[in-house]
């Protein structure tokens, strides 16, 4: 289980929200979720979660201008940020991975890989 960790689960798409919460709730997480990304960014300085799992295109702040907008706050407190989309070029992945605690999942995705990134950053063995 995951000990009260919390993550933050920022996409436009309600039904992505939904469906990444309740996996990530049986699994033991605490969940919070947020339809864009100025949301998100409010949730990410008031709440402080430990994972931030963001869409790239995003109304209002989009999931570029988020991460380096927390990438100095990760200096402070690390956190990992597992960015997802389903068109990526090259250059997206190079800024990605320039990110402190930043991974690319590619969309559509496998939930029971997003929780095995999770528990692996957290350091939860799977059995």
């Amino acid at each position: 289980m995951a000990a009260s960790r919390t993550v933050l689960v920022i996409d436009d798409d309600a039904y992505i929200r939904r469906v990444v919460q309740l996996k990530l709730k049986i699994h033991g997480y605490e969940v919070l979720t947020a339809r864009d990304g100025e949301e998100g960014f409010t949730l990410i300085k008031t709440r402080q979660p430990d994972v931030v799992v963001s869409d790239i295109n995003m109304p209002k702040i989009d999931g570029r201008t988020l991460c380096k907008l927390t990438n100095a706050l990760k200096q402070k407190r690390p956190f990992l940020t597992i960015i997802m989309t389903a068109r990526i070029s090259p250059d997206e992945r190079d800024w990605i991975e320039a990110m402190t605690d930043t991974q690319f999942m590619e969309k559509p995705f496998s939930p029971a890989r997003l929780i095995k990134d999770i528990n692996r950053y957290f350091g939860i063995d799977e059995k």
